[in-house]
């Protein structure tokens, strides 16, 4: 896919809009509550924006590039599914597969039927988080400790997100049906990476010593309560330095996500490489938990005075669905609108209908609720822009 820039106006958009959501990132920088951001708006596969604003080392008064490294934190559980989905493609496992049948010591304690599709889907009855140190000795000893857990059920019509454990499961059901035996980093890189032109993303930095050289520091904005302490944000990036962790440790850059974006948008194809089936991505993006409330969000949407919203999963993608409600892809964007999201407001996501992608990767995070609050607010103020 050759790069393809253009005007806003070329592509049906209004360019003081854009200048709108520019002085709003600038804003949330200027007041503390990030450093950072790039951010990545193309429409019918014309880029109209890619700018870095802010800081990528505020205490170093070092200015963020458009093609520094960032952590992408859950943005990586978009590209392990993607993997898993190669799997499938080629027959070497179905969404209905349990898990057991792969991973045989996973099936105890009442885990027994949980299924591929339950794991991509955040249903599969794991627990919600792990410490950090749970899974800093690498994938394979982290699996260890969930298979030998009793199942965390949620609350009736609640879906309790798998921060960790599911996409981990998921690494190692690829690892065992993989007859090359390749690493996780390995299989993520040939399997989706490669083939999709992403020369700048990897699992972990070891080897990557070009992408280590243009990373940024992750620092954390807000102390509140709600917000995950300081020191265990800083080690997520120490450890996944070194360590797969297919749920949240991949580093990439805003143009990388947007090929990956592309490539979905494109029906699994790009530079005329099949990179998956339209089927497998149709199924990807339709939601998997009906009407089930959103139980990370729960708490937080309380505490704050907000109604509790709809998950909207469809298999490890965010849908937009129907209705009105806190909607990190934004309240304008249409029912079919895809996506993923990671902690601190990393984001990206394809509105189909409008053939338009966003995406935006931070430095310097906010907490949960607030990151989601933002995200909100940038994304409809892209979507408003378009006006043909």
């Amino acid at each position: 896919m050759v790069r393809i820039d253009a005007t806003p106006a070329e592509v049906g958009m209004d360019e003081g809009r854009l200048a709108l959501l520019r002085r709003d990132i600038e804003k949330d920088i200027e007041s503390g509550l990030s450093d950072g951001s790039v951010i990545l708006i193309a429409r019918h596969g014309k880029i109209v924006m890619h700018d870095a604003i802010g800081f990528a080392d505020r205490a170093a008064n070092r200015e963020l590039r458009t093609d520094d490294t960032l952590p992408i934190m859950s943005l990586t559980k978009q590209m392990t599914a993607a993997a898993v989905f190669r799997f499938i493609d080629r027959g070497q496992i179905t969404l209905t597969s349990r898990v057991a049948e792969v991973i045989p010591e996973f099936g105890c304690h009442g885990k027994e039927r949980v299924t591929i599709s339950d794991t991509l889907s955040h249903q599969a009855g794991l627990p919600m988080q792990h410490p950090v140190e749970d899974w800093s000795e690498g994938n394979e000893k982290y699996v260890a400790k969930i298979c030998a857990m009793q199942p965390e059920l949620p609350p009736e019509g609640v879906v309790n997100y798998h921060a960790g454990a599911a996409h981990a499961i998921l690494g190692e059901v690829m690892r065992r049906l993989d007859s090359r035996k390749r690493t996780l980093t390995e299989i993520i890189a040939q399997e989706i990476l490669l083939p999709s032109g992403m020369n700048d993303t990897a699992l972990t930095l070891t080897g990557r010593d070009d992408l280590a050289r243009r990373s940024a520091p992750v620092t954390i904005c807000d102390d509140t309560a709600e917000t995950i302490p300081q020191r265990d944000i800083e080690r997520i990036a120490e450890i996944c330095a070194t360590v797969e962790f297919p749920a949240g440790g991949a580093v990439s850059t805003a143009y990388d996500q947007y090929r990956f974006a592309e490539m979905l948008r494109r029906g699994g194809a790009i530079d005329g490489v099949r990179v998956l089936s339209p089927a497998v991505i149709k199924a990807a993006m339709t939601i998997q938990t009906g009407s089930k409330l959103s139980g990370l969000y729960k708490a937080s949407a309380e505490n704050n005075y907000t109604e509790p919203f709809p998950a909207n999963i469809g298999l490890s993608f965010y849908v937009r669905g129907e209705g009105l409600f806190l909607a990190s892809m934004g309240t304008l964007s249409s029912p079919g609108t895809f996506g993923g999201s990671g902690f601190g407001g990393q984001l990206l996501w394809v509105d189909p209908e409008r053939e338009l992608t966003f995406v935006h990767l931070v430095v310097g995070y906010p907490q949960l609720y607030k990151s989601r609050t933002r995200s909100q607010r940038l994304s409809d103020l892209v979507i408003s822009s378009v006006y043909n």
